[in-house]
């Protein structure tokens, strides 16, 4: 990482400790990967420790109502860019120590007394920005459905809003895809009951009797295998072209879960950091990057936007 900065007061943060070593302020971290902490009930502090050559610490406390509840996720908005001012108690601390800082240092209750803060700037001015983007833990089947990304429709067949690749139940039928997929004893042929030559895992209407899937599953859990779903040979209703028995009652569609994570990049324009040694120091960034927060493996379900209410 490499910030550019310029001195507003005094001089460019060459400071000597007691031993006579200089120490240069450049706040700049080899790691740029951020840890976080729950304070205060609802700000989350975003920090990194460096304890190699330099005891030092950055941190950045705040909150901000696009900030997630989760502690190990700081954001789910891959839409838009979060951006707010730094202010008293939305604040970026940089500090160094005359020793080894621990890794609780930030979520302790209580500071520890040790290591002592030899140096501490803290911000006067800046404009935080987060941009943060989903990533799909499974990035050759995201949706688990047995069929890889590269191979499913590039579209919405059903239209409720999620694309194929994402969604695990391509038609629409509340029959999961990966139950419609392939033909018994072959994973290599689509299973095409009606042999119309649309999958069934693509068609809403499987055995073509002029009732769709969806109204041809249980009543009771709305998938093909509940009991009395089946015909006398075992055949189920919405794969058998002589039953056209037809369930209308509210239809709780299937919903898509997913196992994501989220990478959100925190850079800082025009930040200044004064430093607490009462002299007034002023240090400004144009651009500071703070660095790159990864959240740790979460539950993503999306709801398809529309619901089948006739055939």
């Amino acid at each position: 990482m490499r910030n550019y900065f310029y001195i507003l007061f005094l001089f460019l943060g060459f400071t000597s400790c007691d031993d006579g070593d200089i120490i240069i302020n450049n706040f700049d971290f080899e790691d740029d990967t951020l840890s976080s902490c729950v304070k205060e009930g609802t700000a989350k502090v975003l920090y990194i420790i460096n304890n190699d050559d330099v005891f030092e610490t950055i941190s950045l406390q705040a909150t901000n109502t696009s900030f997630s509840a989760l502690s190990n996720v700081l954001t789910t908005d891959t839409i838009r860019d979060i951006s707010f001012n730094l202010t008293s108690t939305n604040k970026l601390t940089y500090r160094t120590y005359d020793g080894t800082i621990p890794t609780t240092y930030f979520c302790s209750d209580i500071p520890p007394s040790n290591p002592k803060v030899n140096e501490e700037f803290i911000s006067v001015g800046g404009t935080v920005k987060i941009s943060t983007t989903r990533i799909y833990l499974d990035s050759t089947d995201s949706d688990g459905d047995g069929i890889k990304d590269v191979d499913e429709f590039d579209g919405d067949t059903d239209e409720d809003g999620i694309p194929d690749k994402f969604d695990i139940d391509d038609d629409g039928d509340n029959v999961l895809t990966s139950t419609e997929l392939y033909a018994t004893g072959d994973n290599t042929v689509f299973q095409d009951t009606d042999q119309d030559d649309t999958p069934n895992y693509l068609d809403d209407d499987d055995d073509n009797d002029e009732v769709k899937t969806i109204f041809e599953v249980s009543e009771d859990n709305l998938l093909p295998t509940a009991a009395g779903n089946f015909n006398d040979a075992g055949l189920a209703n919405y794969l058998n072209f002589d039953i056209s028995d037809k369930y209308l009652g509210d239809i709780e569609i299937l919903v898509n879960e997913f196992k994501v994570k989220y990478t959100s990049i925190i850079t800082i324009e025009n930040l200044q950091l004064q430093n607490q040694d009462g002299t007034g120091e002023v240090i400004s960034f144009e651009t500071y990057r703070l660095g790159e927060y990864n959240s740790t493996s979460t539950p993503l379900i999306i709801a398809p936007t529309t619901t089948e209410t006739d055939n």
